[in-house]
Parts: C-alpha cells; structure tokens; sequence
C-alpha cells in the first residue's frame, strides 16, 4: 500500500515544473517543448492583433477626418442638364421662352415642366430683343420692367437643371443707333440715316458693323450678360442690312469694304469678351452657303463654337431638320473654328410627337423658337 502524502508530492510537481530564475521563469529540464510553443504563438498571435486594431483605428480616423471635408453632392433636379462648354455643346436641346413668362409664376412653372417632359436640356432667353432693348442691367443700357431679367432669373432656371443660353440680336437694332450715333446711312455724305422700309411702314434703322462704336456697344452688352452666370451667348442679326430699292451707305468708300472680314473680326471679338460663355452663333438658312451682301460670304464657319442656321419648315419638318443635322455636322467637321452645328427649328405645336422624332431622324442637337 503506497502511504505517500499525494497532496505533499502535487505541490511540489507543480513548483518543479516551473519556477522563477534570475533570467525569468523557465521550464524545468525535460518538460514538453509543446507548452513554450503555444505560449510563443499566443504572445506573437497577441501583438500582431494589436498592430492590426492600430491601423484599423487610424484607417477610420483618416476616412473620418476626409469625409468630414467632403461636399456633399447635389442630385441634379434633371438629369439631362447640360454644362455648356466648347466640347459639349453638340449635345445642346434648347427651347426659347418668352420673357413675358418671367413674371408669371404659374405659366413658367407649367412651361418649365413641359420642356422637362419634353427632354429639354437648356432653355434660352432674349436678353436683347430684336428692337434693340436690352433686357436685364448692363453698362450699356439698364432695362426697366417687371420683365427684366436678373441673376436670380438665371439661377433658378438653374435649379430646375437647365443650361441657359442669352440671345443678343446685334445690329438689327433700331433703338442704340441713337445712343451710339452709329448709324447706317443712305447717302456718302454720312448724314441721313438709313431706315430698312418707309417710317410709316414702321421702318426701323441699324447699327453699322462696320462702325467701332456699335460693335463697343454689343461688346458691352454681351460681356455684361456672361457676367450674370449664363451658359452660353446666342448672337442674332451679325449681318449687314440689304436694300435693293434704298441701298445702305457705311462708310464713305463701300468699294472698299471688307464685309466679311468684318463680322468674322466682330465675332471672334465677341468669342473673347464672353469669357468662359460658348458662342453660338444664328443666322437665316440661306447663311450656310453665303450671301455677299448680308455676310461678304459665309459665317458658317467662324470664331463661334458653333453655328446655328434657321432651318425652314418643310412638309416632313422633323426628317427633313434630322436629314439637315447630319449633313451639317458632317460638313462641318472641315471647319477651322465651328465645329459643330446646332439647327434653329421653328416649333411644331400642332405635331405632339415633334421632339421625339427629331430624336429618332438623327438630330442629336437643336434650338426651338416659337
């Protein structure tokens, strides 16, 4: 029988299996090389779970702090909207709206929303009509009325994700020739005024191209409207005035004349006052191959960075401008300055499917006026 005290010998097999020394606590001779690998691993399995925590809380405090500093984006409101710019603008659908509409609240929203429905990128606005009244504040001439348009006209376009295009009718202007003095005349002498039909018939003068001071003028004007935010300059009426009956008079020696050389000089001059505004640049459709009277030539292609040629309705409208897109393109693509064409059409309201065919016959691009 084995009266050995078990209690007695269990102490001392634990104390002898590991005690302290002056070189720290080791392992008796010959016990398991089994038991300083495990603790090894999970001395070395415990630091690298540590410099792993490290990098994950510094990777955090990293994306934290950069997010912080991050804008939030904006959802567009429209997702065709369109930033206007020399390497884009083929991609440019732009309807006119009148600016009677601007103090109309209900009638812009309806129109606003209908031109959304009806794939709409930009829409575009008079800013110097026709007569020649500029319509929102510049140093040339500050309109009057509840229908003058403001920077907050053009931002809330904005909002609702269009683009905005500033049409600027230039010389066919019968209001700044008396501001200016620059008028066309109907004699060499240079002092009777040219009118383009009998005042009783509402004959309206010009503005002389070929007179500095009428293009300072338009200068004036188109800078002040690319400094209101717009997107884009739309120049109407960059042409000489023609009369078979009643022959204008510009300068004292006509013989001379440059005609062309002209308006190529006004509109490359105007690419530079519209600062970072793409220019695009309208004319009637008989423009595309020239006319020596109204252009000294051809202003297809010209400093603008792109052209605009009206095209005239036809029976089949929405193939024949789809047809007209392709082919203008295509011919433009020869050009130095313009390399892209974008068709005024006129509107087809009776045609409700109009838009979504001009789509489906090839024209990418393209500005309805009423």
């Amino acid at each position: 029988m084995d009266n050995r005290n078990k209690r007695r010998f269990r102490a001392i097999y634990g104390f002898s299996k590991k005690y302290p020394t002056q070189r720290g606590t080791v392992y008796a001779i010959g016990e398991s090389r089994r038991t300083k690998k495990r603790e090894l691993r999970n001395k070395i399995l415990l630091t690298a779970a540590v410099f792993v925590m490290i990098a994950a809380l510094s990777v955090l405090f990293f994306f934290c702090r950069d997010l912080s500093h991050r804008p939030i984006p904006e959802e567009p409101k429209n997702e065709n909207t369109v930033t206007v710019s020399p390497d884009n603008i083929g991609k440019l659908k732009a309807i006119f709206i009148e600016n009677s509409l601007l103090g109309d609240e209900n009638a812009l929203d309806k129109r606003i929303q209908k031109a959304k429905k009806d794939g709409f990128n930009a829409v575009m606005l008079d800013f110097k009509d026709e007569d020649g009244i500029v319509l929102f504040r510049s140093e040339a001439e500050d309109a009057d009325g509840k229908n003058r348009i403001l920077q907050s006209t053009v931002e809330l376009f904005r909002d609702e994700g269009f683009a905005v295009l500033a049409r600027i009718y230039c010389f066919c202007d019968s209001y700044a020739p008396q501001r200016t003095g620059a008028y066309v005349y109907e004699d060499e002498e240079l002092k009777m005024p040219w009118f383009d039909a009998p005042v009783a018939l509402s004959g309206r003068a010009w503005l002389n191209p070929a007179d500095s001071r009428a293009q300072d003028y338009l200068l004036t004007v188109i800078g002040d409207a690319s400094s209101l935010g717009v997107d884009g300059i739309y120049l109407q009426g960059v042409e000489f005035p023609v009369s078979k009956d009643n022959p204008p008079v510009f300068t004292e020696d006509d013989a001379s004349l440059s005609k062309n050389f002209i308006l190529m000089n006004f509109v490359e001059k105007a690419v530079k006052k519209s600062n970072r505004c793409p220019v695009i640049l309208g004319f009637s459709f008989e423009g595309i191959d020239g006319d020596s009277e109204k252009w000294g030539g051809t202003l297809f292609d010209s400093a603008a960075s792109a052209c605009s040629p009206e095209i005239p309705v036809s029976e089949n409208y929405a193939k024949y401008a789809g047809d007209m897109w392709k082919l203008l393109n295509e011919r433009s693509k020869n050009n130095f300055s313009t390399l892209k064409c974008i068709p005024t059409l006129k509107d087809s309201p009776e045609n409700e499917r109009f838009y979504r065919e001009l789509s489906e016959n090839g024209a990418e691009s393209y500005i309805i006026i009423p």
